[in-house]
């Protein structure tokens, strides 16, 4: 039996462990070859481990480079949207902005409606039913359509009256909706067009009576701002009236919603629609219409 009190073997077997590892129990090491104790008063090995210690430094550095540049890749994109948030502010201010604006424009064209006037502003819808089209009369991208013509001026109604001779031209660039000549409810021909640009795209022009269309002009035919529509009938006895169309048949906008009656007719009366129109001539130049009822 083995006796476990004697350590001898024990001590065997520690040595020739660490015989094998190349070490040597410090009871074994011979006193010339242990290290001298470090002498606190005249010690110059801190000077020595300063540069090992920086140089460990960059080893650690070098070895986690990576985690370095996605460091800096997140510092920078933080820098990049603080950057842009009072951008954002401001496109988001913008748009507030630009809703209230049309939130009360829809706000005056309904009271306008209402009170029996047609609502000036303007829009790209085309005209679908009675209150559907809120006019406008000043655009910067509009010709006097009486440029070519000379005129005098006569009464406001469904549109706008004159008397005089020469060319009637388009408005703006427009598309020819209708070219009737015939069995027009008018005394005379009927001319539509619909506006393919500025303030009031989407909106019908007509040119009526004492007219005949330009040569060649036809139902589908895309014209250009100026370009010659109709030409007047000189001295002819129910002169020529323009205004804004309602695209159905030859009835005008204002018959459409029902501003045009007998008693309108009489009286000498003009609508809120003829009136808007005249005022869009005035402020292409030409001359606008009399309100004579």
């Amino acid at each position: 039996m083995r006796d476990l009190a004697w350590v001898d073997p024990w001590r065997e077997s520690l040595e020739r462990s660490l015989a094998r590892r190349g070490k040597l129990p410090r009871g074994l090491i011979k006193p010339s070859q242990r290290r001298p104790q470090r002498d606190l008063a005249h010690d110059d090995e801190p000077e020595h481990e300063i540069p090992a210690y920086w140089l460990l430094c960059w080893r650690a550095v070098t070895k986690r480079w990576m985690m370095l540049v996605a460091c800096a890749g997140g510092l920078i994109t933080f820098g990049l949207l603080a950057g842009t948030q009072p951008n954002a502010s401001e496109g988001h201010g913008a748009s507030a902005r630009a809703a209230h604006v049309h939130a009360s424009r829809a706000a005056v064209g309904s009271r306008r409606a209402e009170a029996g006037h047609a609502p000036t502003g303007s829009g790209a819808a085309e005209l679908s039913g009675a209150g559907a089209c809120q006019l406008a009369y000043s655009s910067t991208c509009y010709v006097n359509p009486l440029a070519g013509a000379a005129v005098a001026p006569r009464r406001i109604d469904q549109g706008v009256d004159y008397a005089g001779s020469g060319a009637l031209t388009a408005i703006g660039p427009a598309r020819i909706t209708t070219i009737a000549t015939s069995d027009t409810g008018w005394p005379g021909a009927f001319i539509e067009y619909q506006l393919l640009g500025g303030s009031d795209d989407g909106r019908y022009v007509f040119y009526a009576e004492g007219v005949t269309p330009a040569e060649g002009l036809y139902v589908g035919e895309t014209v250009r701002a100026g370009q010659a529509i109709a030409t007047i009938i000189p001295a002819d006895s129910s002169g020529i009236e323009i205004g804004w169309g309602a695209n159905d048949g030859t009835k005008t906008y204002a018959a459409e919603i029902g501003q045009w009656s007998a008693v309108h007719e009489t009286d000498n009366i003009p609508t809120a629609a003829g009136e808007n129109f005249s005022a869009l001539i005035a402020s292409l130049g030409g001359p606008p219409g009399k309100a004579e009822g």
